[in-house]
């Protein structure tokens, strides 16, 4: 029996040696993080932890364990690469390790080269309260790549995998929603272990020294998500709160032969929302634009952000906004009716940047009252007048006869101007699109014979339901009875082919090719 024993014990003690070696890690009680990262397989994926009041906590899913779910992907022209196995439509990048992980000082770093011979580097740095995550993309080839990274976060605060989402000027988000274009101006995101009293807070910055701002940023329900190497279709009723994600699109750009990219981003243990105590009160005050300048004659919309703690909340908040002379610009008195328990509202208030100002600070300022009068809360926040940044306007004098001596000078320059873009910038030529099938060997073939690159390029190819099909290309999604490649960008003179296998069906559908400005179907 003693022998049985000893022989469980070595095996139990094989496996935790096993189980350590496929993680590197490390720890900072001075900086309060810690980070560990996978380097058996899915390498490079990691998990993050802080520490609250001498505990350590989770700030992402299956700390203090590597996990598979917080993943790097990385698009180079049209392929996509992954480091985590679950997820579908991508190649794998285990492969193409060619270091690590590996710990230098306060990093961990982790090294791919993609068939391409695009260099990926995955840096994770300890800093004070929060890790620094860098991905650096190096094209060592002569030609250009187009390159791009997507980060996706499994959110999980304490023990609660649903934690909600705080978007400042947005609120407390559960449900899934995508920020991009003139929705995308916050500078943070945080995340909570529970909305009421929350004692994990995680803050990830997004703007700053050495940071990258994303393209796009989604609050997304973690068990949908994981699934997306890249495009993710958010369903703006599906609820986060049984498990959360947060993903942060770096889009693709051309990288020179030769060329380095360095993307950077930060997660960080945070701080509560509200001091302890306050139940009623103000958030914060969010300018819709980055960085809060403006231009002259701009039309600013500033966003108060109230939350209720405990109980509901019900008052009105006095917005004001004074010049650096305290003249008054703008003032009025919003309600806020009533504020659930437990929640963030959102009250935004819009005014004019006066015409005329030069480069100058303005103040607004944000009182919030309780439904007894009672001055609860006050937030202010400064906003620039940039006019180094804004459209020049020239100080032309109408007159009309000098327009009657230059309009037939104009009028002719203008001919020979339209003549010369035309000749340079319309398209010739044409997109040629052909649907082959051999025995049970189909490809779709779209050829760009014009003198210019199709943007956002898809191929789309019907078939028949309930059929048998072995999709050959990769990144190609099925969607019930329709095959959708994402081509992105066709440059003229390039192909590209849609090929799959299919078994029976004599006959089949059309296939067609959409781009930015038009479509075409197959013959």
């Amino acid at each position: 029996m003693r022998l049985v024993n000893l022989i469980f014990l070595l095996i139990l003690a094989t496996g935790t040696l096993a189980e350590e070696i496929c993680e590197v890690d490390l720890r900072s009680q001075e900086n309060n993080i810690h980070v560990s990262v996978q380097k058996c397989t899915n390498i490079g994926t990691f998990s993050i932890g802080a520490l609250y009041r001498d505990r350590w906590e989770k700030l992402t899913y299956n700390y203090p364990r590597p996990w598979e779910g917080t993943f790097l992907s990385i698009k180079v022209n049209n392929r996509v690469y992954c480091n985590s196995k679950d997820v579908g439509g991508a190649i794998f990048m285990d492969p193409y390790v060619i270091e690590g992980p590996r710990i230098k000082e306060n990093e961990i770093i982790t090294r791919w080269r993609l068939p391409e011979n695009l260099i990926v580097e995955e840096v994770l740095e300890l800093i004070a309260n929060g890790t620094r995550i860098y991905i650096i993309l190096k094209n060592e080839n002569e030609g250009d790549l187009y390159v791009g990274a997507r980060l996706h976060i499994d959110t999980m605060l304490g023990e609660n995998d649903g934690a909600p989402i705080y978007i400042p000027g947005d609120g407390l988000r559960s449900k899934e929603k995508v920020y991009s274009g003139k929705v995308l101006n916050f500078d943070y995101w945080k995340a909570f272990n529970r909305e009421e009293n929350a004692s994990v807070i995680a803050k990830g910055i997004l703007n700053g020294i050495n940071l990258t701002y994303p393209d796009k940023f989604i609050v997304a329900y973690w068990k949908k998500s994981m699934y997306s190497a890249w495009d993710y279709e958010i369903d703006p009723e599906r609820s986060i709160l049984l498990d959360s994600a947060v993903i942060l699109y770096y889009e693709p750009i051309k990288l020179e032969g030769g060329g380095v990219r360095v993307i950077g981003t930060s997660y960080m243990s945070g701080e509560s929302i509200l001091p302890k105590g306050v139940k009623f009160g103000i958030v914060e005050v969010v300018p819709d634009k980055l960085n809060a300048v403006y231009c002259p004659g701009d039309v600013a919309k500033i966003s108060v952000d109230l939350i209720s703690k405990g109980s509901e909340g019900k008052g009105y908040i006095e917005f004001s906004v004074t010049d650096e002379n305290d003249s008054v610009i703008y003032k009025k008195i919003k309600e806020t009716g009533i504020i659930s328990r437990d929640s963030v509202e959102t009250i935004s208030f819009e005014f004019k940047i006066p015409d005329g100002v030069g480069n100058t600070t303005i103040n607004t300022n944000a009182v919030l009252f309780d439904e007894n009068d009672e001055r609860v809360d006050e937030k202010s926040l400064k906003i620039l007048t940039n006019t180094n940044i804004c459209p020049r306007k020239t100080g032309f004098e109408f007159n009309l006869n000098l327009l009657f001596i230059l309009l037939p000078v104009v009028i002719i320059a203008g001919i020979v101007l339209v003549i010369m873009l035309l000749q340079k910038y319309l398209p010739r030529g044409n997109v040629e699109i052909t649907k082959i099938r051999e025995d049970d060997h189909v490809r779709v073939i779209v050829w760009n014979k014009t003198n210019k690159s199709l943007e956002n390029c898809v191929i789309e190819d019907r078939i028949p339901e309930g059929a048998e099909i072995k999709v050959i290309t990769m990144n190609v999604i099925r969607r019930e009875t329709k095959l959708i490649f994402n081509v992105g960008r066709l440059e003229s003179g390039e192909r590209a082919i849609l090929e799959y296998r299919i078994k029976g069906f004599d006959t089949l559908p059309s296939a067609r090719v959409i781009w930015d400005s038009g479509e075409k179907v197959s013959e």
